[in-house]
């Protein structure tokens, strides 16, 4: 029982230390959509709802289903506040510790206590896990890998009915979790060497499976299948089955080397970041990826059973999220890499406690080494926090690391001018559109900018070429809406007539009634002005309008 509380102490002690920082953050990115715009995670008269939601409110194609994790930001939301965003960050913190602590835990039932003590304090340090303990959101990967590495302790205890349970939780925390399934499967034949004797343990975990495509089916409309995508956020998508390959396999070199050499981190990895490699043989990083995996697999088919099961918990998560089999939704985000890290860890410390083992005159000098590792790790994942602490850090951030990203560079420059730093906001999307000339996005900012100029004419070209690009119509209603706010600066009131009936007509995505309701206030107001007639609104919404009317031109 001390050494329980004394680990926990610890584990929870030095969380703060290297990720305190990033209690003082804000929302950022999906953080708005998932959690702060969501009125059904307020009230616990909504919590049923929640088993019937998707990830993003109202989401297209909708493909992610995680109540669990949405459960508990409502558990937030109802002993805290929505607002009290330093909770939310608070327990991202606390569950990065217990993930920590039970890898300690989990690796001491099959192996040896050193090895188990080094994961624990590697997984703890390492600078790619800044974006799942720091981002608000990233709570889907740190509550998915806590019912993850449950399940595998009560595996190992062989309480197989508790563990199929903590895995059916872990599914519903995150879908990436799904990887446990193969991992028990090929443990229990290592374990009992009988395909029999394995089959019953391995029924309880397969049980679980029918209930959890059920509740997918009800929420999402379909059990299987990956959310909306674009060629921005997911460009593999978009590439043969060969190119889709050997760019995955540049990217496990990439986590691999993000792992160990953190120094150029980055939220963001969309189209044009990482090169779509065409040709194995002249991608260096590729090569490289082929050879890591090769030399996973021969470890896993002829080391001994402590190192089989290691390099089978990092190759069933990776093999999952690499795009190899199965394509997922963006195509590299390090926020992805906190399952996999914990086999990653795993295998390293073997190799650490072999070096140990065989040069022990060199220890005090490993010993050294080894400690100013994890303070250069250290300092390192305390840098990346800040990064998370607001919209403007984190765009910034990703626009410098990431230079290549039209995503990256459009929204630092939607941040700029949110600021009414037009020039900045006007430099960045001079950029954006020489990578990608059609993203919508990009174009919306740009006729906004032309807009500000006083450019009416390319203006409206912009919205309407952001219009047709806009392929599965998910922002037809916004730019739509910003046409005839266009046009009611213009003073041409019929074409803003038209142009806000359109919006109206459009589908409406995230939140409906506010959506709704403005759009109605908006189409009475340019009807009026079309017909020359007065406003049957009144005053408040009159002001609300013309708020809106300003919020949407940006000269506020």
């Amino acid at each position: 029982m001390k050494k329980i509380v004394l680990l926990t102490t610890v584990s929870i002690a030095l969380s703060f230390v290297l990720f305190g920082n990033s209690l003082k953050g804000g929302y950022t990115l999906d953080d708005y959509s998932v959690i702060n715009d969501r009125e059904s995670l307020e009230s616990i008269k909504s919590f049923p709802e929640i088993f019937t939601s998707t990830w993003h409110p109202n989401q297209f194609q909708p493909g992610t289903y995680r109540p669990l994790t949405l459960v508990s930001f409502a558990l937030n939301n109802l002993i805290f506040s929505k607002d009290n965003t330093f909770a939310f960050h608070l327990i991202n913190l606390l569950l990065h510790a217990f993930n920590v602590l039970l890898i300690f835990y989990v690796v001491s039932q099959f192996t040896s206590q050193r090895i188990a003590y080094l994961s624990a304090l590697l997984f703890m340090f390492l600078p790619i896990h800044s974006e799942p303990v720091s981002s608000i959101v990233g709570r889907k990967e740190l509550l998915g890998l806590f019912f993850v590495l449950l399940s595998l302790l009560w595996f190992f205890k062989k309480k197989y009915l508790t563990s199929s349970l903590a895995f059916f939780l872990a599914l519903l925390a995150n879908e990436f979790s799904i990887s446990l399934l193969p991992f028990i499967g090929a443990l229990l034949l290592i374990q009992m060497r009988s395909f029999l004797k394995s089959f019953k343990p391995a029924l309880c975990y397969v049980a679980t499976l029918p209930i959890y495509f059920l509740l997918r089916f009800i929420a999402l409309g379909h059990a299987f299948g990956g959310s909306f995508i674009n060629s921005i956020i997911s460009p593999l998508i978009f590439v043969s089955i060969k190119e889709r390959i050997f760019t995955s396999l540049s990217h496990l070199y990439l986590y691999i080397q993000k792992s160990f050499y953190p120094v150029n981190l980055s939220p963001d990895y969309s189209f044009n970041q990482i090169p779509i490699v065409k040709n194995l043989f002249y991608s260096h990083q590729a090569l490289l990826g082929l050879m890591f995996l090769i030399g996973f697999i021969l470890i896993f088919i002829f080391s001994k059973k402590d190192l089989k099961i290691a390099t089978a918990l990092f190759l069933a998560p990776y093999i999952v999220m690499s795009n190899i089999f199965f394509i997922t939704t963006g195509s590299f985000a390090e926020r992805w890499w906190y399952l996999p890290s914990f086999g990653l860890v795993a295998l390293t410390s073997f190799g650490i406690d072999g070096i140990i083992n065989n040069y022990k005159s060199f220890r005090p000098y490993l010993y050294g080494l080894g400690a100013v590792v994890l303070i250069w790790y250290s300092f390192l994942a305390i840098k990346q926090n800040r990064i998370w602490l607001n919209n403007k850090n984190l765009f910034m951030h990703a626009a410098k690391t990431s230079p290549n990203s039209v995503w990256a560079r459009t929204n630092l420059a939607a941040i700029y001018f949110k600021e009414r730093n037009f020039y900045q906001s006007k430099n960045e999307i001079d950029h954006a559109l020489k990578i990608f000339e059609n993203y919508p996005f990009t174009l919306n900012i740009y006729a906004k900018l032309k807009w500000q100029e006083g450019k009416f004419e390319e203006a409206e070209l912009a919205f309407k070429r952001a219009i047709e690009n806009d392929i599965h119509k998910t922002n037809h209603r916004d730019l739509y809406r910003a046409l005839s706010v266009l046009k009611l600066e213009t003073k041409n009131y019929d074409e803003a007539l038209i142009y806000i009936q359109q919006a109206t007509e459009s589908v409406v995505f995230r939140d409906i009634k506010k959506v709704v309701y403005l759009d109605n206030l908006l189409l009475s107001y340019a009807d009026s002005l079309s017909k020359n007639k007065p406003s049957v609104l009144s005053d408040l919404e009159n002001d609300t309008v013309k708020s809106l009317v300003t919020h949407i031109k940006g000269s506020e």
